[in-house]
């Protein structure tokens, strides 16, 4: 089967030699989303090309048999995909979205769907290659608003496939016999300088990052790329300022732009990202998928959460997670294990279980998914079936 998967790329291999906006533009505004695409390509390899999300409708009609999309939080009234949907519904083609995700503002509120959002999520149903689900969703909250919206029959939850990076069926207690410490060196994965509740939480994080020799790792957005790519000429004054108050204000902006250069990284690939994080004891941070890829090369990390979506995620999958309301006070590096309790055994088996749901999406489809080793009792019953 010839499967194209709807996404942004792999890596961005000439970033060594081009600006920010370069591998801004090409990992789709995050380099999050690198982690998201490397394990999703890594589970339809060999038989699957990436394919940009403005493609042609008649180039994949001709040159693919299925088409899997690459999702995100479009559930929500922030964004409008009439266009897409469209397009989707020219190509004719069954279609299996993963990883939706729905955003409001609590996961008490229901979503609000704007025109052209709806008309895409009824595309994808109404493309299922079977009448068996084919929209995976990232948590309990969002597939309450699927069934909501008139589509649970045609969904079930399967987290994010960045879980499945490394197909040890032990990963969860492999990481928990680490997890007690004792930590000699930890990564930040940064946030946001627009996210004034963490203020306090990203500076103590960064005093701890020195202290340590550590890393503070950019994934979005702009200036945060180009901080730690030392494009600091690119950055206005005013925005250099921010990012000084947000991440190191008690130093100067001199002193704050060396501190960068020693600490401040971002990655062009998921590959090197998550064999980069073997060096360290220790990840935290407000980004998902920057915890997620210590997670992944079998260091322990615990997720911050700035919102709902993030939430969602981490309690879905089972990695240690706290609303960074509840971190009031300062903290030390020794406290991180402290504050991020974790049941190795549990996360085994919460991992195994969405491995089976999102192995028998795909078997149901046509597709036989590589490196979801945990997920061999599904892909047998799905065969048969």
């Amino acid at each position: 089967m010839r499967i194209a998967l709807m996404a942004t790329t792999l890596s961005v291999s000439d970033a060594s030699h081009s600006p920010a906006e370069h591998l801004f533009k090409y990992c789709g505004g995050n380099t999050g989303n690198f982690a998201f695409v490397f394990a999703l390509h890594r589970l339809l390899s060999p038989d699957v090309e990436i394919v940009p999300w403005h493609v042609d409708p008649a180039f994949v009609r001709e040159r693919y048999d299925a088409l899997v999309i690459a999702c995100a939080n479009q559930l929500g009234s922030h964004t409008d995909l009439q266009g897409i949907g469209d397009r989707l519904d020219q190509m004719d083609k069954p279609i299996i979205a993963v990883g939706l995700g729905a955003q409001a503002g609590t996961t008490s509120q229901a979503v609000e769907l704007t025109a052209g959002t709806r008309r895409w999520l009824d595309v994808i149903a109404a493309h299922a290659p079977t009448s068996a689900p084919n929209i995976g969703a990232r948590g309990a909250y969002t597939l309450s608003q699927l069934e909501r919206l008139g589509h649970g029959d045609r969904s079930v939850v399967i987290g994010c496939p960045s879980n499945f990076i490394n197909p040890s069926e032990t990963l969860g207690q492999t990481i928990a016999k680490k997890h007690p410490g004792p930590i000699d060196r930890i990564a930040v994965a940064a946030g946001l300088q627009l996210w004034p509740g963490l203020q306090k939480i990203e500076e103590n994080l960064a005093d701890i990052v020195e202290e340590c020799a550590g890393i503070y790792i950019a994934q979005s957005e702009i200036d945060m790329l180009r901080l730690a790519r030392d494009e600091i000429d690119a950055i206005a004054p005013e925005e250099l300022e921010r990012l000084r108050a947000y991440i190191r204000p008690k130093l100067s902006t001199a002193e704050f732009i060396r501190w960068a250069r020693r600490h401040a990284v971002a990655y062009i690939d998921a590959a090197s990202w998550t064999d980069a994080m073997r060096k360290f004891d220790f990840v935290t941070g407000p980004r998902f998928h920057g915890v997620m890829m210590a997670i992944q090369a079998g260091v322990p990390g615990g997720v911050i959460a700035h919102d709902s979506r993030t939430l969602e995620l981490c309690q879905t999958i089972g990695i240690p997670v706290r609303d960074h309301k509840e971190l009031t006070g300062p903290f030390a590096m020794s406290d991180l294990p402290g504050m991020f309790p974790f049941d190795g055994a549990a996360y085994d088996r919460k991992r195994a279980g969405l491995a089976r749901t999102l192995a028998d999406m795909l078997l149901r489809a046509g597709i036989t998914p590589r490196g979801l080793n945990m997920a061999a009792p599904a892909a047998e019953h799905a065969v048969a079936a």
